[in-house]
């Protein structure tokens, strides 16, 4: 007895007959949804209630319930059993379907969510840089005196400079001009906006954050939420990134400098992205390379267990960094002496 699966029923057959059938509803939806367990690999409910009788299996998926081997099916036909093509072909539109819809997944919505984050950086710099400017016509020593985010709330909230010097509690002469009240309408306007661009950068900010620990935890612990996004992001999705050898995670990002090295045989990049790291950017110069080399394998093993074991190893990784960075300091406490100039370098002959 061998145990068959066609896409409308799952068979017990014996020499070329069937013996019994497990067919599946004659519904494209309920059709699809078994394929899909299929392509997943996993026992359907009509195979297993003939399993117990079968000593053969044609599926691998199925081997715990016989040997495998092969056996030609083309007897069983759908028509025999009520299964028409058009039904067929309805169920495979849905698979399709169904297969687009779980194809986006969170690393799409962590891709969308970095890039809407960097153009609301680059808008809210170009406002508050507008805002400054314009608004240093009638106030200009208000920039001394509050930061950014405080600056770009006062004029939104006040406007005039009677009106900021009184709400703040300032005592200071201004040399600004005085402003008609349509300017200064404008000025708050612009000032409302660019308000509002940051109010929504910092709730992606603290998106990102939350889902980053719920989708990749050991990579939010290790490299942070934001650059651990980002990595994903530039290696094509969680699942991509823990493919990647730990060299190619060093210097995602730095793909220019890298082909300009293969090119033209300029220095080689020492990392990408991953510059943006404290351990990295405020390291010596002679030790980034080192450092970034040590973190991008340990983001290696944190992507991997993200994608597939979900297991929180951040505090082994973390540990593991530590040491390989105490030996780094110790190795190169010192910048490498320079080479003289010509040393290493190939002799190139003339031909006259």
């Amino acid at each position: 007895m061998i145990l068959v699966t066609k896409w409308f029923g799952a068979f017990l057959c014996a020499e070329g007959t069937v013996k019994r059938a497990a067919l599946f509803p004659k519904d494209p939806t309920q059709i699809a949804e078994r394929l899909a367990r299929i392509q997943k690999g996993e026992v359907l409910d009509e195979e297993l209630g003939l399993a117990s009788g079968a000593k053969q299996v044609v599926d691998r998926r199925l081997s715990e319930f016989g040997k495998v081997a092969r056996f030609d099916s083309g007897f069983l036909r759908p028509e025999d059993y009520g299964f028409s093509v058009d039904l067929f072909r309805l169920a495979t539109i849905e698979l399709a379907r169904m297969a687009v819809r779980s194809s986006v997944g969170p690393d799409a919505h962590l891709g969308h969510a970095v890039r809407a984050y960097d153009e609301l950086v680059e808008t809210s710099n170009i406002l508050s840089e507008r805002l400054h400017e314009w608004y240093s016509l009638h106030f200009p020593e208000l920039t001394e005196v509050l930061p950014n985010d405080s600056y770009i709330t006062a004029v939104a909230e006040h406007g005039s400079r009677e009106a900021v010097v009184s709400a703040l509690n300032l005592e200071m002469d201004s040399l600004g001009s005085e402003i008609a009240p349509e300017d200064l309408e404008s000025i708050r306007a612009l000032a409302e906006v660019a308000e509002g661009v940051g109010a929504t950068r910092g709730a992606i900010e603290k998106y990102l954050e939350r889902r980053m620990s719920e989708v990749a935890p050991n990579i939010s612990s290790l490299a942070g939420p934001m650059l651990g996004a980002r990595l994903i992001t530039k290696a094509g999705g969680l699942r991509r990134l823990a493919s990647l050898p730990s060299g190619t995670i060093q210097l995602l990002g730095a793909e220019k400098a890298m082909f300009r090295h293969l090119k033209e045989g300029s220095a080689p990049p020492k990392h990408g992205i991953l510059f943006k790291h404290a351990l990295v950017h405020s390291a010596p110069y002679w030790q980034r390379g080192a450092i970034a080399r040590a973190l991008a394998a340990k983001l290696c093993l944190a992507a991997r267990a993200d994608a597939y074991s979900h297991n929180d190893i951040s505090g082994i990784l973390k540990e593991q960094l530590e040491s390989s960075l105490a030996e780094i300091r110790k190795r190169r406490q010192h910048p490498p002496k320079k080479r003289p100039a010509g040393r290493g370098k190939k002799s190139r002959r003339t031909h006259g």
